[in-house]
């Protein structure tokens, strides 16, 4: 690719005036593109942070609905079964005793 397409390209794509820094020369034409650059790779960023933010978002949302009632019924089964092994522990240390109505 040529320079002058070069340039043109840059700032069709950056909305920068190649024209106006051209006139003070290679420092205007070099300037014309570190801005061009700049342009380009802050909106390229704020692009990627918009979409890492939805992402992180729909993450968010996938915890609130499926994760986090998920981990509730296991606490509530955990619960349960606990109950259940402490009261069969006691039957057994009732029926040691000799206290098989408790």
């Amino acid at each position: 690719m040529t320079w002058p397409a070069l340039l043109a390209r840059i700032a069709a794509e950056s909305e920068v005036n190649i024209g106006t820094f051209a006139q003070y020369g290679v420092l205007g034409i070099i300037a014309a593109l570190l801005i061009a650059f700049a342009i380009k790779a802050w909106k390229r960023e704020t692009d990627r942070a918009d979409r890492l933010e939805a992402e992180n978002q729909r993450l968010n949302n996938l915890i609130r609905e499926q994760v986090i009632p998920a981990l509730t019924t296991a606490v509530t089964v955990m619960q349960e079964s606990q109950e259940l092994l402490r009261d069969t522990q006691q039957r057994e240390r009732d029926l040691r005793r000799g206290r098989p109505d408790a």
